[in-house]
């Protein structure tokens, strides 16, 4: 944290990190870190509200499997003298740490919210944003696998405190980690067997590989995870102490049936107290988060869309009713419009999302394309952010959205716009390609013809290059051009977005490049050399391997320029959010004290009032607008009550009213949604 902060609260000493142990050696010295424990950053939050008083409140969610507080804290601008109170203006949740070893998310939003505090009443930017925004921040939302990454023991393990039976033996937590060599890590054993699949890796003999039997090879080692069998069964450490995957609890495409995915959807009292948290506020209008999960640069999703974007066919009852062919496929829209059409919905608005639900498609599990264009235009920024800053090593590895995720509730059926960015990853050496490689933005300015003149090879190699799946070929890919079923454009961005697999060029181990990075930026702390040991069961093994949790979180010294470019793209994120405005109100006399009224709505902001994807939900409430009248005026034509289901980016509709008044009274025009706060305007009528 900054010099400012730590300035306020008692002087915390730099915690001794179990995340990067020395390896190898149990006497080996600690290296000193600038991770917070949890307790410390309970200790920064507090000091919020002593030097903010009146733009930080701190409060608490609840409490973790374990006991420990989940931390909340709100930051709201003064406002103008008539403005909403902090509850009642659209609110942005910046989420962190929900897997609990990600300690660099909670560094993070610690660092925004100190950035927001700190900038208020000096930037005029952060001062317009709180005047009309409340911001909460949860830097902790899994306190019981943050205090597991700072244990004296170092397992990789960061799910909550709640006792689990995961081998399904009727015990719980009976077999888990014992660290045999005593150096604080629980790492890997090798262990030679006539039975083995593992080999040692030829280039480099710190790492194991699968034995590859088409190349000769016969395995030699099992591997097991450190520790001995407790309960007898010829399983190592395979149901230790906790716990729950908190980022697999949530709803919307959850896992039943997985033991680490809790008993149910939101089982947990951490997940329990977000949900409920975000449910008591429906004024939340975006959720930016620091995870694992990188959904700027990683688009995809678990499953299979069944609606949304998907054309369907009606029921043949239906479709002779909406006037339309039971033999045909129609979009949602289509469906809309021809119910609309036929005045069956007794003049109710029929929508795409009433459709989809009246047919039972089921859950959503791709982002809607309607949405899609806000998603490219923050990947465009987000990237150009990055390449700034010259943190461009974040793409070849960002990890997609999980089963039961809470970037998936949010988005899905919270229905708001989700951000997550994982903040930092091993960077891989950076291999120039061959002057006649493919690339890319080569493909952009590429004819078909040209496309199909590089035949299969280069293809192939291209989309190996690129991390292509499998099965996605060049001869599937050439033909699929010449079909037309996709456009050479088309699958350049779609190639763009697509993360490489580390590894994938060349033949070097997938872990080869992290073992030299490691050698390099943390000699000595990054993989423990395997040592001979006597184990009770298995006889003479050896113990060594990566130190847990090494992929997650960069060395404490080279944190701060990442959190500082994520905290401001997050900050400038907040500035695209919709503004509801009425941009106009007349009243034109038609003679007799009969006044056509027409006011016109507007969204000043870049994104659109509500995501495609929480009108399909219905989670994303419509514009509400009513008109005052006073008792002595009388309504003619139009409805006191209109909705306006969405504006997108600086679009404005209109609505009108004819009505009966007398020369010099008063109508009122309110417009209002829970994540738009609420307008209001008058007009006399002369």
């Amino acid at each position: 944290m900054t010099r400012r902060i730590l300035s306020i609260v008692l002087p915390l000493a730099f915690v001794l990190a179990g995340g990067f142990l020395a390896s190898g050696n149990a006497q080996a010295p600690k290296a000193p870190a600038a991770y917070h424990k949890p307790a410390d950053i309970g200790a920064l939050l507090k000091a919020f509200p002593v030097q903010y008083p009146k733009w930080a409140q701190l409060t608490s969610l609840g409490k973790s499997a374990g006991g420990r507080d989940i931390p909340m804290l709100r930051i709201a601008g003064s406002g103008a003298p008539a403005a909403p109170g902090p509850e009642a203006r659209p609110a942005v949740l910046i989420a962190a740490n929900i897997e609990g070893g990600h300690v660099v998310g909670s560094e993070a939003a610690l660092r925004l919210a100190e950035k927001l505090l700190s900038g208020y009443a000096k930037d005029k930017k952060i001062s317009a944003l709180l005047d009309t925004r409340t911001i909460y921040v949860a830097p902790l939302l899994n306190p019981d696998g943050a205090e597991a990454f700072f244990a004296p023991l170092l397992t990789g393990r960061f799910s909550n405190a709640r006792a689990v039976d995961e081998d399904a033996d009727g015990a719980v937590d009976e077999d888990g980690y014992e660290d045999l060599n005593k150096d604080g890590l629980i790492t890997q054993m090798r262990a030679k067997d006539p039975e083995g699949t593992w080999i040692v890796d030829p280039k480099d003999p710190r790492l194991m590989k699968l034995a590859d039997s088409k190349k000769g090879e016969k395995g030699v080692y099992k591997l097991y995870s450190e520790g001995i069998d407790n309960d007898g069964d010829d399983q190592y450490n395979e149901d230790p102490r906790g716990g729950v995957d908190l980022n697999r609890n949530f709803p919307h495409d959850y896992e039943y049936f997985v033991k680490t995915a809790g008993l149910y959807p939101v089982s947990e009292p951490e997940t329990v107290a977000l949900v409920k948290f975000m449910i008591d506020h429906p004024e939340i209008s975006l959720v930016l988060q620091f995870s694992t999960e990188n959904t700027i640069l990683n688009t995809q999703q678990t499953g299979q869309a069944k609606a949304g974007s998907d054309k369907v066919r009606l029921p043949a009852d239906f479709a002779k009713a909406f006037g339309l062919d039971p033999a045909m496929d129609y979009t949602l829209k289509e469906i809309a419009d021809a119910a609309n059409a036929s005045g069956l919905g007794g003049g109710m608005t029929i929508t795409e999302e009433m459709v989809a639900s009246f047919l039972g498609l089921g859950a959503a599990v791709q982002i809607d394309r309607a949405d899609q264009p806000i998603i490219d235009a923050v990947q465009k920024d987000y990237k150009d952010a990055l390449k700034a800053v010259k943190i461009e090593d974040l793409e070849k590895k960002a990890k997609g959205v999980g089963k039961g995720a809470f970037a998936a509730y949010a988005y899905f059926q919270y229905g708001v716009p989700v951000f997550s960015t994982d903040l930092w990853q091993i960077p891989e050496p950076k291999k120039e390609a061959p002057a006649d490689a493919i690339t890319a933005e080569k493909l952009k300015a590429m004819t078909t013809d040209q496309f199909l003149a590089l035949g299969e090879e280069k293809i192939d190699a291209f989309l190996k290059d690129a991390g292509a799946p499998p099965n996605f070929n060049g001869k599937m890919l050439m033909g699929m051009v010449k079909s037309g079923q996709i456009k050479i454009p088309q699958m350049a961005e779609m190639m763009e977005k697509m993360p490489k697999k580390p590894g994938a060029e060349g033949e070097d181990h997938p872990d080869a490049y992290i073992l030299k990075w490691a050698d390099k930026a943390i000699p000595g702390r990054g993989f423990a050399p395997w040592m001979p040991y006597k184990h009770p069961q298995l006889g003479d093994v050896e113990i060594g391997g990566f130190r847990p949790g090494l992929r997650l979180n960069p060395p404490p010294e080279e944190m701060e320029a990442t959190i500082n470019a994520h905290a401001d793209f997050y900050i400038g994120l907040m500035d695209r959010l919709p503004v509801l405005s009425i941009s106009g109100l007349k009243a034109e006399p038609l003679g007799g004290d009969v006044y056509r009224l027409t006011a016109y709505f507007s969204n000043t902001g870049i994104w659109p009032t509500s995501t495609a994807q929480g009108r399909r939900a219905m989670t994303a409430w419509p514009i509400r607008v009513t008109l005052g009248l006073e008792k002595t005026q009388t309504l003619f034509a139009g409805r006191p009550v209109e909705v306006l289901q969405v504006l997108n980016g600086g679009e404005t509709k209109k609505i009108e009213w004819t009505i009966r008044a007398k020369k010099g009274s008063k109508v009122s025009v309110k417009a209002w949604a829970q994540r738009l706060g609420t307008v209001e305007t008058t007009v006399v009528l002369n």
